[in-house]
């Protein structure tokens, strides 16, 4: 479960801004691109178990998602194309470029 080390980083950089900055910190917010290969249940609950015993037990975890979005070759237009049938959702080419969805920020 690669969520769990993710979560582990996440809380130590969350916790090294809150010491730099003297504040407390009472929200994160994660967005996972669709192409991440990040399961946002997994790393909610890895979060939780990351966070405790740490000055960031009472801190929550918000999980936005974010399409992958693809530049077609065909047809040159952006599309968001949903999984499994990834295909441009204008000429249905799947000769596209992936621009974006395989972030997690």
């Amino acid at each position: 479960m690669h969520e769990l080390s993710i979560a582990e980083a996440l809380v130590d950089q969350v916790n090294s801004i809150a010491l730099q900055e003297y504040s407390s910190i009472t929200n994160v917010t994660v967005v996972i691109g669709a192409l991440a290969g990040v399961d946002a249940e997994a790393l909610d609950q890895a979060f939780q178990i990351a966070v405790d015993d740490t000055p960031l037990k009472n801190t929550s975890l918000t999980i936005e998602k974010a399409p992958a979005r693809v530049m077609c070759n065909s047809c040159r237009k952006e599309s968001n194309p949903v999984f499994p049938f990834f295909a441009c959702q204008y000429c249905s080419s799947t000769d596209f470029e992936i621009i974006s969805g395989r972030d997690l920020i």
